[in-house]
């Protein structure tokens, strides 16, 4: 009896608020990646996958991160180092 109305309360809840749903699941997903793994290896894989998504987007956009990073390389290497076959 208690279990059906607290099920009817909890699918309500998720039917007026969909956010919630995600949020509740995100904190489910985070909850048991810190039971398993450990908070800073936790922390270190949900920083790469935030990483991974920036770069994904950008190369949705059609930027091209490749001569974008190869052009920054160049302009930060001092002169003295700048021998080899992509900055001559």
């Amino acid at each position: 009896m208690l279990w059906g109305e607290v099920k009817s309360l909890i699918k309500q809840m998720f039917n007026s608020y969909p956010m919630r749903k995600v949020g509740f699941i995100t904190g489910i997903i985070i909850g048991v990646a810190i039971l398993a793994f450990g908070f800073f290896n936790t922390i270190f894989a949900f920083f790469c996958g935030i990483i991974g998504l920036y770069i994904g987007s950008r190369f949705e956009e059609g930027d091209d991160l490749v001569d974008k990073t190869l052009k920054a390389i160049e302009n930060s290497v001092p002169e003295r180092f700048r021998y080899w076959k992509y900055f001559n």
